[in-house]
């Protein structure tokens, strides 16, 4: 196996290198209860962001519009996420909206069907925009999917990006359904598990997708953080 690493072209030792570290520290993270993710996580992603541009703008020698963050092409991409965020939303919203007349009663998510007014509005206006669409779109669609297209092109920047965006949140995803009211109901948590894996998979697509052809990180930031801000408000709501 080793031999096989070494002779894969520097780009693609990077491109995988970088892969694995992503993988390890989200699903790292994600092992902590939601109590400690809230006292570090906002700063710790923004501090390994701050590493992953850094290294790549000064040490990898990458530019600012192969990393999507060119500043001509952010606005009209935001442009593009904005109109997009609406439709996005409407299969996760509607599937959190519809489980409870199967269950009998609404979805609840801990740390979220029992926050306060205030902590909403925190999650909602900084914790959502910064710590997680900010950080992830800059990570993956910024940073990997560089290196992945140095790598392998366009096609496995697409590939490749969305199997680490979607094993990511292996962890996470995982717990939020087992600790969720739905876990008391196998096939109903079987269910969830594969709807949202499935989702955090096209979600990735899309990511890519937009990243791709609007050149920038500005669209699937934004989608990003309205699909999350939606379902967050319905969970809560409903809740």
């Amino acid at each position: 196996m080793l031999a096989s690493v070494r002779r894969l072209r520097s780009e693609q030792r990077a491109a995988l290198v970088l892969s694995a570290l992503l993988l390890a520290y989200g699903n790292g993270v994600s092992g902590f209860s939601a109590g400690a993710r809230d006292q570090f996580l906002i700063w710790s992603n923004l501090g390994v962001l701050a590493v992953l541009l850094g290294w790549s703008l000064r040490v990898d020698r990458l530019s600012a519009e192969e990393l999507g963050l060119g500043p001509a092409a952010a606005l009209p991409s935001a442009l593009v996420g904005l109109a997009l965020s609406l439709l996005v939303s409407v299969v996760p919203v509607a599937f959190i909206a519809i489980v409870p007349f199967v269950l009998g009663e609404p979805i609840e998510v801990e740390g979220v069907s029992d926050l306060s007014g205030p902590a909403l509005a925190y999650r909602l206006a900084f914790r959502a925009p910064v710590g997680t669409a900010l950080f992830e779109e800059a990570a993956f669609r910024g940073v990997l999917y560089a290196y992945w297209a140095r790598a392998a092109g366009e096609r496995g920047a697409f590939v490749w990006t969305t199997v680490c965006f979607t094993f990511w949140h292996g962890v996470i995803t995982s717990r939020t359904v087992v600790e969720s009211n739905m876990a008391d109901s196998i096939p109903m948590m079987v269910l969830g598990a594969l709807f949202s894996f499935a989702g955090l998979a096209l979600g990735g697509l899309i990511f890519a997708y937009l990243r791709w052809h609007t050149r920038s990180v500005a669209a699937p930031t934004v989608v990003h953080w309205l699909v999350v801000a939606l379902m967050t408000v319905t969970v809560w709501a409903r809740g």
